[in-house]
Protein backbone atom coordinates (compact mmCIF):
# COMPACT_ATOMS: atom_id res chain seq x y z
CA UNK A 1 0.00 0.00 0.00
CA UNK A 2 1.52 3.13 -0.81
CA UNK A 3 1.69 6.62 0.47
CA UNK A 4 2.11 9.81 -0.49
CA UNK A 5 5.62 11.52 0.77
CA UNK A 6 4.75 15.74 2.08
CA UNK A 7 7.00 17.55 3.29
CA UNK A 8 5.47 19.12 7.00
CA UNK A 9 6.63 21.12 10.30
CA UNK A 10 7.68 19.04 12.83
CA UNK A 11 6.00 17.59 15.48
CA UNK A 12 6.67 20.16 18.20
CA UNK A 13 5.75 22.69 15.63
CA UNK A 14 2.51 21.11 14.45
CA UNK A 15 1.73 20.43 18.30
CA UNK A 16 1.76 23.88 19.18
CA UNK A 17 0.13 25.29 15.91
CA UNK A 18 -2.93 23.14 16.91
CA UNK A 19 -2.68 23.84 20.30
CA UNK A 20 -1.72 20.58 21.92
CA UNK A 21 1.63 21.44 22.98
CA UNK A 22 2.26 19.63 26.25
CA UNK A 23 0.15 16.76 24.86
CA UNK A 24 0.63 13.15 24.30
CA UNK A 25 -0.98 12.47 21.18
CA UNK A 26 -2.79 9.18 20.17
CA UNK A 27 -4.65 8.94 16.82
CA UNK A 28 -6.67 6.76 14.20
CA UNK A 29 -8.19 7.99 11.14
CA UNK A 30 -10.47 6.79 8.67
CA UNK A 31 -13.82 6.61 7.77
CA UNK A 32 -16.22 5.45 10.84
CA UNK A 33 -17.80 2.63 11.64
CA UNK A 34 -18.25 -0.32 13.93
CA UNK A 35 -15.91 -2.44 12.37
CA UNK A 36 -13.08 0.00 13.89
CA UNK A 37 -13.31 -1.19 17.26
CA UNK A 38 -12.87 2.32 18.60
CA UNK A 39 -14.94 1.59 21.50
CA UNK A 40 -12.08 0.09 22.75
CA UNK A 41 -9.96 2.21 22.44
CA UNK A 42 -12.18 4.99 24.04
CA UNK A 43 -12.45 2.99 26.95
CA UNK A 44 -8.46 2.50 26.93
CA UNK A 45 -8.38 5.84 27.24
CA UNK A 46 -10.00 6.28 30.65
CA UNK A 47 -7.43 4.01 32.11
CA UNK A 48 -5.03 5.65 30.55
CA UNK A 49 -5.61 9.33 31.46
CA UNK A 50 -5.74 8.23 34.89
CA UNK A 51 -2.23 7.94 35.08
CA UNK A 52 -1.17 10.72 32.32
CA UNK A 53 -3.42 13.28 32.02
CA UNK A 54 -1.94 14.95 29.14
CA UNK A 55 -2.82 12.28 26.78
CA UNK A 56 -5.45 12.88 24.21
CA UNK A 57 -7.01 10.76 21.44
CA UNK A 58 -7.73 12.04 18.22
CA UNK A 59 -10.12 10.00 16.25
CA UNK A 60 -9.87 11.43 12.68
CA UNK A 61 -12.63 11.10 9.89
CA UNK A 62 -16.43 11.10 9.29
CA UNK A 63 -18.94 8.33 9.03
CA UNK A 64 -18.17 6.27 6.41
CA UNK A 65 -21.08 7.34 4.01
CA UNK A 66 -22.97 3.91 3.66
CA UNK A 67 -23.06 3.40 7.56
CA UNK A 68 -24.31 7.07 7.72
CA UNK A 69 -26.83 6.26 5.11
CA UNK A 70 -28.29 3.41 6.98
CA UNK A 71 -28.01 4.21 10.62
CA UNK A 72 -27.28 7.65 11.17
CA UNK A 73 -24.58 8.31 13.32
CA UNK A 74 -25.29 5.94 15.80
CA UNK A 75 -21.65 4.89 15.89
CA UNK A 76 -20.27 8.08 16.69
CA UNK A 77 -22.93 9.04 19.31
CA UNK A 78 -21.83 5.48 21.20
CA UNK A 79 -18.75 6.78 21.51
CA UNK A 80 -19.46 10.33 22.49
CA UNK A 81 -21.86 8.17 25.24
CA UNK A 82 -18.48 6.48 26.16
CA UNK A 83 -16.66 9.63 26.45
CA UNK A 84 -18.99 11.10 29.05
CA UNK A 85 -19.81 7.80 31.05
CA UNK A 86 -15.70 7.70 31.69
CA UNK A 87 -15.13 11.29 32.00
CA UNK A 88 -12.47 11.83 29.58
CA UNK A 89 -13.59 14.86 27.41
CA UNK A 90 -10.52 16.10 27.54
CA UNK A 91 -8.73 13.15 26.41
CA UNK A 92 -10.89 12.39 23.45
CA UNK A 93 -11.51 14.72 20.58
CA UNK A 94 -13.54 14.23 17.01
CA UNK A 95 -12.14 15.70 13.88
CA UNK A 96 -15.39 14.84 12.69
CA UNK A 97 -15.05 15.62 8.95
CA UNK A 98 -13.09 14.46 5.12
CA UNK A 99 -9.27 14.69 5.67
CA UNK A 100 -7.12 15.59 2.85
CA UNK A 101 -3.67 13.51 2.57
CA UNK A 102 -1.42 16.75 3.62
CA UNK A 103 -4.08 17.04 6.61
CA UNK A 104 -3.32 13.32 7.42
CA UNK A 105 0.13 13.54 7.48
CA UNK A 106 -0.05 16.48 9.18
CA UNK A 107 -1.91 14.67 12.19
CA UNK A 108 -0.03 11.78 12.01
CA UNK A 109 3.07 13.84 12.28
CA UNK A 110 1.83 15.36 14.86
CA UNK A 111 0.37 11.63 16.97
CA UNK A 112 3.07 10.36 19.51
CA UNK A 113 1.15 6.86 18.97
CA UNK A 114 -1.23 5.40 16.52
CA UNK A 115 -3.69 2.94 17.32
CA UNK A 116 -5.87 0.62 14.63
CA UNK A 117 -8.05 -1.36 17.47
CA UNK A 118 -9.93 -3.12 14.45
CA UNK A 119 -12.02 -6.03 14.75
CA UNK A 120 -11.75 -8.51 11.91
CA UNK A 121 -8.62 -10.33 11.95
CA UNK A 122 -8.36 -11.44 8.24
CA UNK A 123 -7.62 -7.94 7.21
CA UNK A 124 -5.08 -8.04 4.47
CA UNK A 125 -4.23 -4.29 4.07
CA UNK A 126 -4.37 -0.73 6.18
CA UNK A 127 -3.77 2.10 4.17
CA UNK A 128 -4.04 4.04 7.59
CA UNK A 129 -1.37 1.58 8.91
CA UNK A 130 0.77 2.12 6.04
CA UNK A 131 0.65 5.57 6.29
CA UNK A 132 1.40 5.44 10.15
CA UNK A 133 4.50 3.36 9.16
CA UNK A 134 5.78 5.46 6.42
CA UNK A 135 5.97 8.62 8.76
CA UNK A 136 7.45 6.79 11.57
CA UNK A 137 4.76 6.44 14.60
CA UNK A 138 4.35 3.92 16.58
CA UNK A 139 1.84 1.49 16.36
CA UNK A 140 -0.64 -0.21 18.54
CA UNK A 141 -3.06 -2.61 16.95
CA UNK A 142 -4.92 -5.87 17.05
CA UNK A 143 -3.45 -8.45 15.61
CA UNK A 144 -4.62 -8.78 11.95
CA UNK A 145 -3.00 -10.10 8.97
CA UNK A 146 -1.16 -7.02 8.10
CA UNK A 147 -0.22 -5.39 11.13
CA UNK A 148 0.90 -9.16 12.21
CA UNK A 149 3.32 -8.82 9.08
CA UNK A 150 3.91 -4.64 9.76
CA UNK A 151 4.77 -4.63 13.26
CA UNK A 152 6.86 -7.33 13.11
CA UNK A 153 10.63 -6.87 14.49
CA UNK A 154 9.47 -5.11 17.41
CA UNK A 155 7.98 -2.11 15.23
CA UNK A 156 5.33 -1.89 17.64
CA UNK A 157 3.34 -4.14 19.76
CA UNK A 158 0.22 -6.06 19.19
CA UNK A 159 -2.85 -5.90 21.48
CA UNK A 160 -6.14 -8.13 22.17
CA UNK A 161 -8.88 -7.94 20.22
CA UNK A 162 -11.83 -5.93 21.73
CA UNK A 163 -10.02 -5.24 25.10
CA UNK A 164 -9.56 -2.23 26.19
CA UNK A 165 -7.24 -3.25 28.93
CA UNK A 166 -4.57 -4.60 26.55
CA UNK A 167 -4.90 -1.41 24.85
CA UNK A 168 -4.33 0.64 27.58
CA UNK A 169 -1.22 -1.44 28.60
CA UNK A 170 0.73 -0.90 25.70
CA UNK A 171 0.01 2.69 25.61
CA UNK A 172 0.68 3.29 29.26
CA UNK A 173 4.49 1.21 28.08
CA UNK A 174 5.03 3.35 25.27
CA UNK A 175 4.43 6.70 27.72
CA UNK A 176 6.13 5.57 30.29
CA UNK A 177 9.45 4.20 28.20
CA UNK A 178 10.43 7.28 26.10
CA UNK A 179 13.52 5.15 25.29
CA UNK A 180 11.54 2.52 23.77
CA UNK A 181 9.48 4.93 21.75
CA UNK A 182 12.59 5.95 20.17
CA UNK A 183 13.82 3.01 19.18
CA UNK A 184 10.52 1.53 17.78
CA UNK A 185 10.08 4.86 15.65
CA UNK A 186 13.35 4.41 14.12
CA UNK A 187 12.90 0.66 13.65
CA UNK A 188 9.22 1.54 12.24
CA UNK A 189 10.84 4.19 9.55
CA UNK A 190 13.39 2.30 8.14
CA UNK A 191 10.61 -0.29 6.58
CA UNK A 192 7.87 2.44 6.70
CA UNK A 193 9.74 4.69 4.23
CA UNK A 194 9.43 1.80 1.49
CA UNK A 195 5.96 2.50 1.36
CA UNK A 196 6.77 5.89 -0.25
CA UNK A 197 5.19 5.83 -4.06
CA UNK A 198 8.66 7.29 -5.16
CA UNK A 199 10.25 4.18 -3.27
CA UNK A 200 7.46 1.97 -4.71
CA UNK A 201 8.17 3.36 -8.24
CA UNK A 202 12.10 2.42 -7.78
CA UNK A 203 11.44 -1.05 -6.77
CA UNK A 204 9.18 -1.58 -10.10
CA UNK A 205 11.62 -0.28 -12.82
CA UNK A 206 14.62 -2.23 -11.07
CA UNK A 207 11.83 -5.63 -11.32
CA UNK A 208 11.67 -4.40 -15.05
CA UNK A 209 14.93 -3.59 -15.75
CA UNK A 210 15.99 -6.95 -14.27
CA UNK A 211 13.17 -8.72 -16.12
CA UNK A 212 14.22 -7.47 -19.39
CA UNK A 213 17.84 -8.22 -18.82
CA UNK A 214 16.59 -11.53 -17.96
CA UNK A 215 14.50 -11.86 -21.36
CA UNK A 216 17.48 -10.50 -23.34
CA UNK A 217 19.85 -13.22 -22.43
CA UNK A 218 17.40 -15.83 -23.10
CA UNK A 219 16.95 -14.63 -26.88
CA UNK A 220 20.92 -14.61 -27.07
CA UNK A 221 21.38 -18.16 -25.99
Amino acid sequence: HGVPKISVPSRDALKKEAGMAGKTVISTFGLLGPGKGLEYGVIAMAKVAAKHPEACYMILGQTHPTIKKESGEVYRQKLESLIRKYKIEDNVLFVNRYLSKEEIVRYLVMSDLYLTPYLNMDQAVSGTLAYASGYGRVIISTPYSYAREMLSGHRGILVKKKDAKSIAKAICYILDNPKEKTKMEALTTAVGEENFWENVAKRYRQLFQDSLMEMSRGENK
